[in-house]
């Protein structure tokens, strides 16, 4: 079974010139041999995100099964197992070469997967609602560590002017993945329970090491340069450290505190329109498909048409200021018209503009990082950073919530943290260059 992506040192016989012709497509501008690269690390987000998809409406429709304060508190809940998860990553990744680290952790939550599979077959029916709010929180937990652990391990390969032109495409294959995940979710849970969907991601989550050994070998023949063996070594919690210390870092872990505390009460509102659509577990899980299908294909319509050109014309700052104006929108139409089928256009441009736009423009802020940032700091905001936005949106949703029937409350709340939002976005684009010039980057 293969462990190791690459061996350290040049490759022999890799091919030069490699970076002297350019050349567009309907995606985007691409140089010597970034086409082979570009799409071996789109198939392997592809079959990432169908497996985080497959079981994103499992997820929801467990935690809703307890009733939509039940959720809150495994909001709360989640903010901590992510601080364990991020130390117990910190340590992993002090001590195994970051060549060997999406092999480790995509097969260790393969084997969780197939524990909830056996559990939710063979658990008691009045076990498996506390199994299912287990289930919600290592979910919550699962789909930012693996997401994360990708970007770093793309931000470890590319450079930041290489990012800027592939990332967003490289995006795509994530929403194409995310789709094929929503319409196998669709299209089984009723047919066969939403057990057997565990063992789905599960396979998919082997298929995705095999994927990444194959990105790697690609990579390494494109630039003739393979990963170092040695293990990255410092704390396990040097993600927090570095957040403390650097004004950069501790702007990025804000914003996306940020983006957790809106998705959040996004979230809560679609929580509240499915529930009162229906009661039964299954047909919550085809709404929330079908909400998260729409959501994919217009965060696949950003990622092709958008993404790059707003970075390369307007600049990642822009590109990551259109997510607060998008929010304040989505929020005030939700006001006026409070339905599932307006939640779903909303959720769906808001979710384009998240992770068709400002997903992949925030991305390319770490590869102006050392590598121990890209993988600890990187994992630390991800994760961390951004389930503490979760929980605050969690909290911040009962009051406003409390206050009116209608979503205006809300609304008021997302246009005032939209404001700092903004602000933020402008820094870290202004931020980036600088730290890109100050340590320039190679590759592009």
């Amino acid at each position: 079974m293969p462990t190791d992506f690459e061996t350290a040192g040049p490759v022999r016989g890799a091919p030069r010139g490699m970076g002297t012709g350019r050349r567009w497509t309907g995606l985007g501008e691409f140089r010597g041999g970034e086409l082979r690269s570009l799409l071996a690390a789109g198939a392997l987000f592809f079959i990432l995100l169908t497996a985080i998809m497959v079981l994103r409406p499992v997820r929801e429709a467990l935690g809703l099964a307890r009733g939509i304060e039940n959720v809150r508190h495994l909001f709360l809940v989640t903010v901590a197992a992510t601080l364990l998860a991020a130390s117990v990553f910190g340590r992993v990744v002090s001590r195994i070469p970051r060549h060997r680290l999406l092999t480790v952790s995509f097969r260790s939550c393969a084997v969780i997967l197939l524990g909830f599979l056996a559990g939710t077959g063979l658990w008691p029916e009045a076990a498996r609602g506390w199994l299912g709010s287990v289930y919600y929180v290592f979910h919550s937990v699962f789909n930012l560590f693996v997401v994360s652990l990708f970007w770093a391990f793309m931000a470890d390969h590319f450079s930041l002017t290489e990012s800027k032109r592939l990332f967003p495409a490289i995006a795509m294959g994530g929403s194409l993945g995310a789709i094929v995940g929503s319409l196998i979710s669709w299209q089984l849970a009723e047919q066969v329970g939403v057990t057997w969907l565990f063992g789905i991601a599960a396979l998919l989550l082997e298929l995705a090491v095999w994927a990444a050994i194959a990105f790697a070998r690609t990579r390494s023949l494109v630039t003739g340069h393979r990963m170092p063996l040695l293990p990255l070594g410092g704390a396990s919690l040097a993600g927090l450290k570095a957040v403390a210390q650097s004004p950069y870092i501790r702007a990025l872990a804000l914003f996306v505190a940020l983006v957790g505390v809106v998705s959040t009460l996004l979230y809560f509102t679609s929580l509240r329109l499915v529930a009162a659509a229906s009661d039964s577990t299954a047909h919550q899980t085809v709404l929330f498909a079908h909400i998260n299908l729409w959501m994919q294909l217009a965060t696949l319509l950003a990622q092709a048409f958008l993404a790059a050109r707003i970075m390369r014309w307007a600049g990642v700052g822009v590109a990551l200021a259109m997510l607060p104006a998008l929010a304040v929108a989505g929020f005030a139409a939700l006001a006026l018209v409070p339905t599932l089928a307006v939640f779903t256009v909303v959720n769906a441009v808001f979710r384009a503009a998240q992770q068709g736009v400002a997903g992949p423009a925030r991305e390319t802020l770490f590869t102006v990082l050392q590598p121990q940032d890209k993988y600890k700091a990187k994992s630390f905001v991800d994760t961390f950073g951004y389930r503490t936005g979760d929980a605050g949106g969690a909290l911040l949703e009962r009051p406003l919530a409390a206050l009116s029937p209608t979503v205006l409350p809300l609304a008021s709340a997302v246009f005032a943290l939209a404001i700092l939002w903004v602000a933020l976005s402008f820094f870290l684009g202004h931020a980036q260059t600088r730290l890109a010039g100050r340590h320039p980057q190679g590759g592009g």
